[in-house]
């Protein structure tokens, strides 16, 4: 079997196999998003949400600009991975934040010019992938915790027809785990590095389009 055979293998099994984790995942993405809305008023004074609205966008179509935005993003994607090691806190600090800050700046911008959905239409498009970059990323995560727990949990039960030691039997046991963890989190990258691209060079003049159009 290949690589990209073994690879896909993985991925597929992950999302079948821990499909209500998936679920979760995206129902956490949800919730954050809708609950930073609504909540923005309550968090933000009336002037630090002015200063958030976001009612335009130009871009000089750099390609430093983009590997800077590449390189910051999956910078964070790599963090929360390996934040997840820590009780899932990388994860569900990344949802909390970059997630949430989409749905303050959304209720933000809807205070400066009335449109509830002007921030979505100009950032669909690249907005959409890094959320699912953001989403697929802390799948990975839990998956990963997921792979630790069970390791550890199974280092102390009887492993009497297996010769080469508990911590060893754990890591083959489980190794699927951390495979398909690992399969995640390279998907949740990919993706998030073709965010980058569409946001410096076609998300832009995309979402001004939409916004005039609607």
């Amino acid at each position: 079997m290949s690589f990209l055979d073994s690879y896909f293998k993985y991925l597929r099994s992950a999302f079948v196999e821990h499909k209500y984790l998936l679920i979760f995942t995206i129902l956490f993405a949800a919730s954050c998003w809708i609950g930073t809305y609504f909540l923005a008023d309550y968090i933000f004074t009336p002037y630090e949400l002015a200063d958030l609205a976001y009612l335009s966008q130009e871009t000089q179509f750099s390609f430093l600009d983009m590997m800077v935005i590449i390189i910051n993003n999956c910078y964070i994607n790599v963090l929360s991975y390996i934040g997840a090691i820590f009780f899932c806190l990388g994860p569900v600090y990344d949802m909390t934040f970059n997630i949430g800050m989409s749905g303050i700046v959304s209720r933000a911008t809807e205070l400066a010019c009335g449109d509830p959905f002007l921030f979505l239409k100009l950032t669909c498009l690249h907005g959409f992938f890094e959320d699912a970059s953001t989403v697929l990323n802390s799948f990975a995560g839990f998956l990963l915790f997921y792979f630790i727990i069970k390791s550890i949990k199974d280092i102390f039960k009887p492993s009497q027809h297996l010769a080469n030691g508990a911590i060893t039997n754990s890591l083959e046991i489980n190794k699927i785990l951390l495979y398909q963890s690992l399969a995640v989190f390279v998907l949740g990258f990919l993706v998030m590095i073709f965010a980058g691209f569409l946001e410096e060079y076609i998300s832009i003049p995309f979402g001004n389009m939409i916004a005039n159009l609607f």
